[in-house]
Formats: structure tokens, sequence, C-alpha cells
């Protein structure tokens, strides 16, 4: 396997030592206050940003006394980062010493501490003495959203409505530059990638949860959908548990850059496989060249993006299936294939267009409905919700998974297990992800 796989093994190894450290630190400044919890739940909207993409937002109450935040959640972030300069009051800040073990959760394999900057206030927010300094990125803007390291309690809910806390929770002290492109309000990022201090290991670990999460994105910007941390059930209304009707895949987490990808084999257009001798070998997750290739999904990206080469036999097939009544019309930004919608009937599954289903390595199917793979661009014209990666475009994967394609499917992510979940669209089940209500069922 190489080098880069040998480190990797090791790497996973390290991380999982550490994972069991942190576990127990924060679990027992935490556990002692608070019955056994099962579930905890986060609402996320869905929020527009011009001229940017749509962003999946989330609140939580953080530092003494307790106030709102606003963060974008991002899969592929692996530590979470705050705006937290002058603005920022709180008794129960604390910064983490450079001789913490906690230092080396967040920089894994180096360390690095730093003094308050010249021209800063010494003991105020970000700016202390002796201090660990963590790095992350604002993934949308590019900007990094690197400071000192710190700690601050952090109340949420659990899955029957009663709000808990986890005094210690980590965040990285960004300055105001991190918060480029970000949405009106939002003061962060959440990160929900592999690492130590992201949310899904931070809030598992407080409470003694399995180690998995599961989100469902609610495609109004009106109503909430939800993150669940542990083990569910996910009920949504009518009172349907959604975790049951999960179907499983392997899951591959890449330790150079703390995402997920997904072991994809084959694209079906109304159950015929789309051609693929001539980029087959492009679906495959390279190792030792540092994680080319394969299939990522994130929620940064508002649709899924697919190489050229790979677009061209989906759109080819998708339009055959699709047939010559209904048109293809000038495409509408930014799209690269569009249809006159005239003639395509509605049915609770969206636009009754081809289903698209991805075939992944054990057989498991997720299967796309018109909800997900059309999009309604303009009067008279739909657009398939798959673009070409263009030119410039950074990401190293040859098709990543967005967030439309997310949108009322539920997801979720086994960490213990590495493995990933997914119900397909919950339209077919005759509930949403904007149906969940707090219950005492936990």
């Amino acid at each position: 396997m190489g080098c880069c796989s040998h480190f990797n093994f090791l790497f996973l190894c390290f991380l999982l030592i550490l994972s069991n450290i942190i576990s127990t630190s924060i679990a027992k400044k935490s556990s002692s206050s608070h019955p056994p919890i099962k579930t905890l739940v986060l609402p996320v909207t869905k929020v527009h940003y011009y001229p940017g993409p749509d962003q999946y937002v989330i609140k939580i109450k953080q530092r003494t006394p307790l106030l709102p935040i606003k963060l974008t959640i991002d899969l592929g972030l692996d530590n979470p980062f705050m705006h937290c300069d002058q603005a920022y009051v709180s008794s129960t800040y604390k910064p983490i010493n450079c001789s913490s073990p906690v230092c080396s959760y967040a920089n894994y394999p180096f360390e690095y501490c730093s003094n308050c900057p010249n021209g800063g206030v010494l003991n105020t927010p970000g700016c202390h003495d002796n201090t660990c300094q963590a790095y992350s990125i604002n993934n949308i803007s590019g900007r990094p959203g690197s400071g000192e390291l710190f700690q601050d309690i952090v109340s949420v809910k659990s899955i029957n409505g009663r709000s808990v806390s986890v005094p210690n929770f980590l965040f990285i002290c960004s300055h105001t530059g991190s918060l480029l492109k970000l949405a009106n309000d939002v003061q962060g990022m959440a990160a929900f990638g592999v690492s130590n201090i992201s949310f899904p290991y931070q809030f598992t670990a407080a409470f003694g949860l399995e180690k998995k999460f599961a989100i469902c994105l609610s495609p109004s910007e009106k109503s909430n959908g939800v993150i669940f941390f542990g083990n569910g059930p996910y009920v949504l209304q009518p009172g349907i548990d959604v975790s049951m009707s999960l179907t499983y895949t392997s899951l591959i987490t890449n330790y150079f850059v703390k995402e997920y990808y997904l072991l994809l084999k084959a694209i079906k257009i109304n159950g015929k496989f789309v051609p693929s001798d001539k980029w087959q070998y492009k679906l495959t997750f390279d190792y030792d060249k540092g994680g080319n290739g394969g299939t990522k999904i994130g929620t940064l990206l508002p649709y899924t993006v697919m190489e050229s080469d790979i677009f061209s036999s989906v759109v080819d097939e998708f339009v055959k299936a699709l047939g010559k009544n209904i048109p293809r019309v000038a495409n509408v930004a930014p799209f690269d294939v569009c249809f006159n919608s005239t003639g395509i009937a509605r049915s609770r599954l969206g636009p009754a267009v081809p289903t698209i289903e991805l075939v992944f390595q054990n057989k498991a199917v997720w299967k796309i409905f018109g909800a997900n793979s059309m999009v309604q661009a303009a009067k008279d014209v739909m657009c398939l919700a798959f673009v070409s990666k263009k030119e410039g475009f950074w990401s190293t994967a040859a098709i990543e998974i967005g967030g439309y394609l997310l949108e009322d499917n539920l997801i979720q992510f086994d960490l213990d297990n590495n493995r990933v979940g997914f119900s397909s669209s919950l339209l077919s089940k005759q509930t949403s992800c904007s149906n969940f209500k707090y219950t005492n069922h936990a």
C-alpha cells in the first residue's frame, strides 16, 4: 500500500488513542451534572447568502451568560472556530495553555504556542501569553481561522427538548477576516470533519454517546432541518423512525484533509448503467497521492460537482432517458444542462424525471429523485442539479456531493464503524427533514 498508507494506519491509531483520552477528560467534567443522554439535537437552517452559495447554519448557546451563536456547518472542517475579538465577553472563557495535552488534539503532529500579539489587550479573549495556537480555515473564502485555542460552556438540547451543557467545549478564537463570505450574523464555522475537537467528537465524548451523527437538511429557509448526535432513534412526524430505513456503505476518512469519502462504483439512470470505461478509475480514492479521486460528501457546495468526462456520460444517459419531448434550453448559471419544464410532470418525489442511482462498493444504492436532481432555475426552466468541474475548482475528488442532493435525505456518519447510512428521499416515506419535533422518548 506504500509508505503513506502505513502513515494513515499509524495516524488512525493515534487518533483513536487521543479520542479515548479526550472522551474520558470531557466526560468526567460533564457526566456528573447530567443524567444519561441518548441523543443530542441541533436545529439547522438553510440560509441564502448573496453572492455566494446557500449555507446550512446551526444555532448554539455559548459563554457565560449564555448567548445564541450562529455557525455555518462544514463536513470537511476539522477544527471549529469562532470570531471572539473585543465583543467576546464570558466569565467562563478559558485559554488552553501550551503545556496542556489538549493542545495536541488540535495540532497533531505539531504544537504551536504564542503570546499576546503586539497591540493586543492582554488577558482578553484571543490574547493571552503562553497559550496554544491552532489552525482552521474558512473553506468558503479560503481565509484561515487560526488563533488561540480556548474552551467555554456550550448549551444544546437533548432529543426530548431538555437543555444540557458541555462546560469545556473547544474552539479556536479567530480574527475578523475569517468570517469573510459567511452568512449574516454567523460568527464562525462548526467543524464536522475528522478531528478530536470537531463537533461530533466533542459532543459524543461529553455524554458518552456512540460516535455517530446524522444530518437531515431542509430545502426551505423557512423551516429547520436537524442534526442528531448519538444513535437515535431519529423520529420524524408523523412518528417515523427514519434511522430504521438506512442503507449502509463504507466510509473513508481522508486524514490529510479530514473529509468524508464514499466508495462509489457505478451510476445508473432509470436502472441502466452509465458507461464508465473512460473514467471508472477516477472513482478510486488514491491514498498514496494525498487522496486524489473518489467521491466526497460535503455541505459547502450547493450542487454536486463531477469531473467533465463523468458529467458528460451522466448527461448523455439522462437526456436519453428523459426523452425527446422535453427539449433542452439555454443554460441558466451556474447550471450546465437545462430543460423546458412545461412538459415535466410533478410527483410527491419532485419533478417526474429519470431516477439517478449511486451504486456503492457493497451494492448499496442511493436513489436520487427529481426533488434532489432538478432545480427550478427560471420560469419554465428546470436544470440538472449536477455541474461539471470547472477550471480552478480546488477539490481533488472526482465527484463532490453537494448540499442540494442531501436535502430531505437522512445521512448518518457512523464514525466508530467507518460507514455511512443514507435513507434516499424521505419524501418517499411521506415525511421530511422539517418534521422533527422534540419528544420524551430519549
